[in-house]
């Protein structure tokens, strides 16, 4: 483990996404990167409720254009590849080969025309040499407003984009015909392959400040510029220019900084075992969107339960925290993260009781905001017994070996590939707490009838990052990758039944299995040991949460290359811990005693409690796999003694769980 400087963190996970292709071990986004076309990749909800803008009017309209009937005079498309791969005016979208479910976009001019870049269609059918990367714009002819000091653009767009974050969608401002001009991101934290919006009527509208390049200026040009795309679409209605507010502060990327506190590379988790929580800070960039200097700015942080672990109600608000940004008094068009990301809580937030969770942030000033909305966001958690999952449940895509290309060969279908995705294990009580053995991993798998047939045992590798030596081209994901700590004596051999579907297997192998996990950085996966002629397995990509994960927290391995490399994506691959006993402090004494015997046995146990006060128990079994097995209702006052029958029961190990409104009591218990 290390300390590390935040500065240092926001410039390398910067250069880390920029260069990706440069430093992720050598595995790039290959041509065939997830081309099956899924709709629900679509980001019909954010993972933060309230990102960006959407669907918002602001100021005086100073320009509008609907591209009613064609390009409108003056205006212009370039393209700079030899070849008719540009942007047109249409009023359909033209579909190709991955996006044959899709229509022109929903805005609310679209029946009289509109710019679309209809990219799939352009790669339909896939040349020989690949798929052709746009390197195309529009743009238009001199737009005049009444000079002001705070302008916003305003746009209807539908987009969807492959495959690489480097790809451009961007927004270009000139005042001097393009000699020389300012640059703005039209993605809006959009991921790679994952569509914008469900294009229900009205599309989705992005708003974009241009006030850094035109503020108090009459005349100026702007470009739509994509470079770099090779699949799917990006159609624009409805611009405008507008007058913006003098007050209004913008929170984009609200993060919860899980394990930020000792590791330069972490994962957040929407499901954590309630016994590795760990200390958890508030992040979030504060953006001056205003014409005006916001002075003591702070970015505040709220958590309540909403719901009980049973499925009733919550208890409510349970933890506030507020704090002042560097610095607090932000000039127009500065952001809060130019020299330190805020980092909210002293002391920071740990739960104290299971179920979900939600984070409301809120950016604030001394002003009154002009324009409310986006300065809240709304993140979600859930503690549970046993379930570790970086997920959200936003599945889309999918990933796996199969979907990067090195050396100029797909990976995938070759005996000895090999994926996963990082957890770190912190105890709650820390480092010195008892050691937690894993019980098993669970997958999504895919739909694709490429998963029947592959075999694959199930892995956790040991990582240290310490390891990484980051400088420059020596940057090795190889070296940070230690032994393999837990496996499955047997392969399993993917079903037909197991796609489109949670598949959990057990580990019965390796040290952590008997010993359990160390304080430290894992990698949960798995590995092929037989291909079926070929096929290729994997799992669900969660595209909604993909671009908010750190860099270097998710792994690929290509055995015809045997080098471990990372890819920015978010897999659905969850890592199962065992019971452990929530609501007690462990140097209280418990209220009941509990004691099963024989243990090992054949399956008979008998089972004693000692009730010091009277209270029922709800009794439930679970086997390796985390499922319940059986379930009773324990009632008595006193001493309480039953037998047990479970010896119809497959072998193995089972945990006994006891619980009430007072305490959680369990046992492991092994069937011979």
């Amino acid at each position: 483990m290390k300390k590390i400087y935040l500065l240092g963190l926001i410039v390398l996970i910067t250069i880390s996404v920029s260069a990706q292709q440069a430093i992720n071990g050598g595995i790039t986004p290959p041509d065939n990167q997830i081309e099956t076309e899924d709709s629900s990749n679509d980001l019909e909800s954010d993972f933060y409720a309230k990102r960006g803008h959407h669907n918002k009017a602001f100021g005086d309209t100073m320009y509008y254009q609907d591209f009613a009937g064609g390009l409108p005079t003056g205006w212009s498309i370039v393209n700079n590849n030899p070849n008719n791969f540009q942007w047109t005016w249409n009023t359909v979208y033209l579909q190709g080969q991955f996006s044959t479910t899709r229509t022109e976009i929903k805005s609310t001019t679209a029946a009289n025309g509109f710019m679309s870049l209809p990219v799939d269609f352009f790669n339909t059918p896939t040349p020989t040499t690949g798929r052709v990367p746009m390197d195309t714009y529009f743009q238009s002819d001199t737009i005049t407003i009444t000079p002001t000091p705070s302008v916003w653009v305003s746009y209807q767009q539908y987009v969807r984009y492959c495959c690489n974050s480097s790809n451009k969608l961007v927004l270009q401002v000139s005042t001097d015909d393009f000699i020389t001009f300012t640059e703005f991101d039209a993605k809006n934290g959009l991921a790679v392959n994952a569509g914008n919006t469900s294009n229900a009527v009205g599309g989705q509208t992005n708003i974009i400040n241009i006030s850094t390049a035109v503020s108090n200026v009459s005349q100026f040009k702007v470009r739509f510029y994509s470079q770099g795309i090779g699949r799917y679409f990006w159609m624009i209605d409805d611009f405008a220019v507008i007058e913006g507010v003098e007050n209004d502060l913008e929170l984009t990327d609200p993060y919860m900084e899980f394990n930020q506190a000792n590791y330069t590379y972490y994962p957040f988790y929407n499901q954590i075992p309630y016994d590795l929580f760990p200390p958890l800070p508030f992040f979030g960039r504060i953006y001056n969107n205003g014409s005006n200097t916001q002075t003591n700015v702070r970015l505040e942080a709220t958590v309540t339960h909403t719901a009980a672990a049973s499925g009733g109600p919550g208890t409510g608000l349970i933890y506030s925290t507020s704090q002042n940004t560097f610095p607090t008094n932000m000039a127009s068009g500065s952001i809060t993260d130019s020299v330190v990301p805020v980092l909210t809580g002293n002391p920071k937030f740990v739960p104290l009781l299971l179920g979900d969770f939600r984070v409301d942030f809120l950016a604030t000033s001394d002003s009154v905001d002009g324009n409310l909305g986006n300065e809240t966001a709304i993140a979600e958690f859930r503690t549970t017994d046993t379930v570790f999952a970086r997920d959200d449940n936003g599945f889309g895509g999918g990933t796996g070996p199969g979907s990067y290309v090195r050396g100029g060969q797909s990976g995938g279908t070759t005996v000895g590939d090999k994926f996963g995705t990082m957890y770190i294990i912190e105890s709650r009580t820390g480092n010195g707490g008892a050691l937690k053995a894993p019980s098993s991993i669970t997958y999504f798998v895919t739909d694709d009838p490429q998963n029947i047939g592959v075999e694959i045992v199930p892995k956790i590798w040991a990582f240290n990052e310490d390891s990484l030596r980051i400088n420059g081209a020596n940057f090795s994901v190889d070296r940070a990758f230690g032994a393999e700590v837990a496996s499955a004596f047997i392969p399993y051999t993917v079903q037909s039944s197991d796609t489109n579907s949670f598949l959990t297997l057990p580990l019965d192998n390796g040290p952590a299995v008997f010993n359990g996990l160390d304080s430290g950085q894992y990698v949960v996966g798995w590995e092929v040991t037989n291909t079926n002629g070929g096929n290729n397995f994997e799992v669900a990509n969660d595209a909604t949460t993909a671009a908010l994960q750190s860099a270097v927290t998710s792994f690929n391995f290509h055995a015809h290359s045997p080098t471990w490399g990372w890819v920015s994506v978010n897999p659905v691959i969850r890592l199962n811990m065992p019971l452990v006993p929530v609501g007690i402090d462990e140097n209280q004494k418990e209220l009941t005693t509990l004691s099963i015997a024989p243990n090992p046995s054949n399956g008979l146990f008998d089972l004693s409690l000692n009730f010091i006060a009277g209270n029922d128990f709800q009794m439930e079994v679970r086997n390796n796999l985390g499922q319940i097995v059986f379930n009773d209702q324990l009632s008595a006052k006193g001493e309480f003694n039953r037998t047990f029958d479970f010896s119809s029961f497959d072998k193995g190990v089972y945990t006994i769980l006891l619980s009430n409104k007072v305490e959680r009591l369990t046992k492991k218990v092994i069937i011979q």
